[in-house]
């Protein structure tokens, strides 16, 4: 029904041009009629090409024809996308120890556990741990610079060992082999991960924690692929909590991943932002909002682009009546307008509604002029 509709309303647009009279049947003369100076580029192929249309006023008012003017104005683009909270990856620790053993008891004991630089994690009892102590003590007994030698070796065995300071220091003082040896934290912040429980045999080549600091995070943004030219490094950003939106928490971006995603044609963007009160956990979303000042553009609606597949067109008003197809650049998307890089001027006024009816008007007169052009022979045709 609706096609119906289209095909009488699109043959009642063009009646004036079927009841003119055809250029190649001159009336009274045998010479054929000079094609006119609107016709189609000679490198356009017959369907893309266009020439310029006239609308009667009262027609324009019946079709619904609006006109915009092209604005030059101050661009401040706005990308908003969604972020996931992730730990900043140079903030982690993870923690093995440097020799065998068993597990004698276990102090930080629970993932999620927040756990200061020095505090206890678990004992271990180790055969090398207590030879080691024992060879120290009786070196120690011993005057002569050889047994002294014997001594400080041990203690740096220790040492690489990753057995903490204040353990040596203590068997130092009480000159007592310790059977087990305390292993502290190296790092602050929470317990990520926990594969140590009493009573379990470890080697070095077992991750027994990871620990995460928390009071610096990272924000992974998905953008598309036709913002990543938009966005630099340093850019500053803004993250809303999406229960709190009043919350506003600053941020940078540092870094823009290598390459685009093929399935979503996306990209990564990271942020870096402080989180030293906590508020903000891993794998949380955050809304993220980035203000960008493109400077002085020009701007007209997106209604008004006719995009033909090999180009992009507009549909330029140059009188009262009289519209010109005119081929543009077009710059990125603000909002319901675009940026326009070449082809139009400040103030000139562009068609936005109605301007398909226009594009299938200016397509059928070019066609009718390339056949005209195409057919001299048949303008020949004369009363007399």
């Amino acid at each position: 029904m609706y096609r119906f509709l289209f095909f009488l309303f699109f043959l009642f647009l063009n009646l004036n041009v079927l009841a003119q009279p055809h250029a190649g049947h001159n009336m009274n003369s045998g010479k054929a009629a000079p094609p006119s100076d609107q016709s189609p580029h000679s490198s356009q192929s017959k369907d893309d090409a266009r020439i310029a249309v006239n609308v009667p006023l009262e027609q324009q008012t019946r079709i619904g024809l609006k006109v915009s003017k092209v604005e030059k104005r101050d661009v401040v683009r706005t990308i908003r996308t969604i972020g996931t909270v992730t730990a900043d990856e140079t903030k982690e620790y993870h923690f093995h120890t440097k020799i065998n053993g068993w597990v004698e008891k276990v102090y930080a004991d629970y993932v999620g556990r927040r756990i200061r630089k020095g505090e206890p994690l678990f004992d271990l009892y180790s055969p090398d741990l207590v030879t080691t102590q024992e060879e120290y003590l009786e070196a120690r007994k011993q005057r002569d610079p050889t047994a002294q030698e014997i001594a400080k070796a041990a203690i740096d065995r220790l040492l690489l060992w990753g057995v903490p300071p204040s353990e040596i220091n203590k068997l130092k003082s009480s000159e007592k082999v310790r059977t087990a040896v305390t292993f502290v934290s190296l790092a602050d912040g929470f317990i990520a991960s926990k594969k140590v429980v009493k009573g379990m045999y470890i080697t070095p080549d077992m991750e027994l924690y990871q620990i995460d600091d928390l009071a610096h995070l990272w924000v992974v943004v998905t953008l598309y692929e036709y913002d990543v030219t938009t966005v630099s490094v340093g850019d500053e950003v803004e993250l809303r909590l999406p229960y709190d939106p009043d919350v506003i928490i600053k941020g940078k971006i540092n870094y823009l991943f290598p390459e685009i995603e093929a399935e979503t044609r996306t990209a990564k963007a990271r942020i870096e932002i402080d989180n030293t009160d906590q508020r903000l956990k891993p794998k949380m979303f955050v809304d993220v909002e980035l203000k960008k000042d493109m400077g002085m553009s020009l701007l007209i609606p997106e209604d008004a682009v006719i995009d033909t597949g090999t180009r992009k067109i507009v549909f330029v008003k140059t009188g009262p009546s009289s519209f010109d197809p005119r081929k543009i650049t077009v710059g990125p998307r603000i909002g319901n307008e675009v940026v326009i890089l070449s082809g139009l001027t400040e103030g000139e006024e562009v068609v936005t509604s109605a301007h398909f009816l226009i594009d299938a008007e200016s397509k059928f007169r070019a066609v009718l002029q390339t056949d005209n052009v195409a057919s001299p022979g048949h303008s020949g045709h004369s009363t007399k």
